[in-house]
């Protein structure tokens, strides 16, 4: 069977119901390069298997007066789902920082936190989601001037500061909501760009040069067998009182995520015994910014993990207070 014969079979099992010149103009718009954008004559071979063509074609259509009956069985589709795969972390202790939201960040609590990873000699640093704000393509208003390039121009001043003062630990970036607005505005204005290099922001800002390992979006983290999230993969994620409770009770398990900017903790014994511990992560920028000025229960914070043997691990959630102490 040539590849014609089984693009014109296929549209004519699937689009019976429709007029026959209606399923022409269907395959030629999805592949009209084959048939040299020829409507006429992918028409005539719609025509030839519902048995219309003429009276020879109909002898051959049979009683049932349609080669439609005789195509091949439909199949299984593929399907679109796609496998979401962990990425491990490795042993050791890791500084977690989350919801930096430059330009948006707040230099000092920023600075405790890289000091005090520092002063605990970590092994690496994850980057849980919202390095960046991305406030120059947001929809939300603002009183900030919007500047694409002056935003992306800190991104790196700050990358090249991680590689300063930690040019042997491990970087693991995990891109949070605020990250897929790049790939989002690309996906509603300008479809066709999508998946080119040029709109892939690792390559914009050289991770790899950088030592920077990017993740997938929505990609989970595994700390041993603590899951890290940026907080946004789940959207029923509660964070109006206690954002871990929330967490734990989408995720029935331990789990860790920033995205609440909020420093909270919950735990429960499940029915075989086992204790589950949940911890949200605080932030690291604006606690008043444009879009949320009043009212919000923010506080500025970051982690540490230690990834053990055997899917051990040991968390310590820090608050940073306005002082500066770390408690």
């Amino acid at each position: 069977m040539t590849e014609k014969t089984q693009i014109v079979q296929d549209a004519c099992r699937r689009l019976r119901a429709l007029p026959n010149r209606t399923i022409a103009q269907y395959i030629l718009f999805h592949h009209g390069a084959i048939f040299d954008g020829n409507l006429e004559k992918i028409r005539d071979s719609v025509r030839y298997y519902f048995g219309v063509k003429g009276n020879s074609d109909k002898e051959k259509a049979g009683k049932a007066g349609s080669l439609i009956t005789r195509l091949s069985s439909p199949v299984m589709p593929e399907t679109w789902r796609k496998t979401r795969t962990a990425y491990k972390l490795p042993l050791g202790l890791w500084l977690v920082i989350n919801d930096i939201h430059i330009p948006f960040h707040e230099p000092k609590p920023l600075e405790t936190a890289l000091k005090y990873g520092k002063d605990k000699k970590i092994d690496g640093i994850l980057i849980n989601g919202d390095l960046q704000d991305y406030a120059s393509i947001s929809f939300w208003m603002s009183s900030v001037k919007r500047d694409f390039d002056k935003e992306i121009s800190m991104v790196l001043d700050f990358l090249d500061l991680l590689k300063k003062e930690f040019p042997k630990q491990k970087k693991v970036w995990k891109p949070g909501n605020h990250e897929y607005r790049f790939p989002r505005l690309y996906q509603a204005k300008f479809p066709d760009l999508m998946g080119l290099p040029m709109i892939a922001m690792d390559a914009v800002l050289d991770l790899e040069g950088r030592g920077i390992e990017f993740l997938d979006y929505r990609q989970i983290v595994d700390a041993g067998i603590l899951p890290i999230l940026h907080g946004h993969e789940i959207a029923t994620l509660s964070r109006a009182i206690n954002p871990a409770r929330g967490l734990f009770l989408r995720t029935k398990s331990w789990a860790m995520c920033g995205h609440c900017h909020t420093t909270s903790e919950h735990t429960e014994r499940n029915i075989q015994g086992t204790i589950l511990t949940t911890w949200s992560v605080g932030c690291l920028c604006d606690l008043s910014p444009d879009y949320n000025p009043y009212g919000n229960n923010w506080n500025w914070g970051f982690a540490l993990v230690n990834v053990e043997k055997n899917g051990n691990f040991r968390v310590e959630n820090k608050r940073i207070l306005p002082s500066g102490k770390v408690v």
